[in-house]
């Protein structure tokens, strides 16, 4: 783990609110000399704080008007390892995390419309091999997301 002082925090704010922000904005945003803010960006890029930049859409916009969440229970005759690879294939699925709890796996499935997801859930997550049962969430609103 690398150590962070206030102004790498304020920098990675700073990216996190708008990744488009030149070195001199940040600079000027948490009181920094422009090469010192540029090379402190450099330094958690480096050291892997920092993996990348990317443009966050609108899904609503593409046409992705259901968001939801799918508990996967796996059998356990299958590992995790290569029921999450499989799934992390699936188109829709956006993000696949091992838990704790009652579920083994957690998909974010991001869908056009309800009858989309239930496709998505029923032929292509019901279809891997390990899958024994899910679980669905379905997000109602976002409050915040910064991640």
């Amino acid at each position: 783990m690398i150590k962070l002082d206030d102004y790498d925090r304020k920098i990675i704010a700073a990216l996190q609110t708008n990744g488009r922000l030149s070195n001199l904005d940040i600079a000027g945003q948490v009181n920094l000399s422009h090469s010192s803010c540029s090379r402190r960006i450099s330094r958690l890029e480096k050291k892997g704080v920092i993996v990348g930049y990317r443009a966050l859409t609108d899904r609503q916009k593409l046409g992705l008007s259901v968001r939801a969440y799918c508990g996967v229970i796996r059998d356990g005759a299958v590992g995790w390892e290569e029921v999450a690879d499989h799934l992390a294939k699936i188109e829709g699925v956006v993000s696949v995390f091992a838990v704790s709890g009652d579920v083994d796996l957690m998909l974010e499935i991001v869908a056009r419309d309800m009858q989309h997801y239930s496709q998505v859930v029923l032929q292509d997550v019901f279809n891997t091999k390990g899958v024994s049962a899910t679980r669905s969430s379905f997000v109602l609103a976002e409050v915040k997301s910064i991640y």
